[in-house]
């Protein structure tokens, strides 16, 4: 019991640590999703038989720094085309009088071209907004 639990230690160089470690990555990969597109995560969904990454309308928001209202209502107004996916339509009535659809998917070639599309055109300031513009874009080139 005379022993220095430290002792263990001692043939260690530079303790406790004036190297980097070897054993470890310097920094921590990311995804490259979450990189790119503002920290949107897809998920995997089954469709047609294989599996497939998917993101949700929430997601998309993300990814284009928007909200997801100002999604659905890009959508209704016919700026982006509708989801060609949704996911399985809940059992049961959600709300009562509403027709229930499920959730809007979308592919990542379709949320990466409409980041790209946001940045290509500015939207905040609506003097300058270039909307007409960004509609048939987003339109002539929308990934199927």
């Amino acid at each position: 019991m005379g022993r220095d639990p430290l002792d263990i230690l001692g043939d260690l160089p530079n303790w406790p640590g004036k190297t980097a470690p070897k054993n470890r990555p310097t920094s921590p990969k990311k995804i490259k999703s979450e990189e790119e597109l503002n920290g949107a995560r897809a998920t995997i969904f089954r469709i047609g038989g294989e599996e497939r990454e998917m993101f949700t309308i929430g997601e998309l928001a993300r990814a284009v720094e928007r909200k997801p209202v100002t999604i659905r209502a890009w959508e209704s107004q016919g700026v982006i085309p509708r989801a060609n996916y949704r996911t399985p339509v809940p059992k049961g009535q959600q709300i009562p009088g509403k027709t229930v659809k499920g959730r809007r998917l979308y592919s990542r070639a379709q949320v990466e071209f409409l980041a790209e599309a946001v940045k290509k055109f500015p939207l905040t300031d609506k003097r300058t907004a270039q909307l007409s513009r960004f509609k048939a874009y987003v339109i002539a080139n929308w990934p199927k």
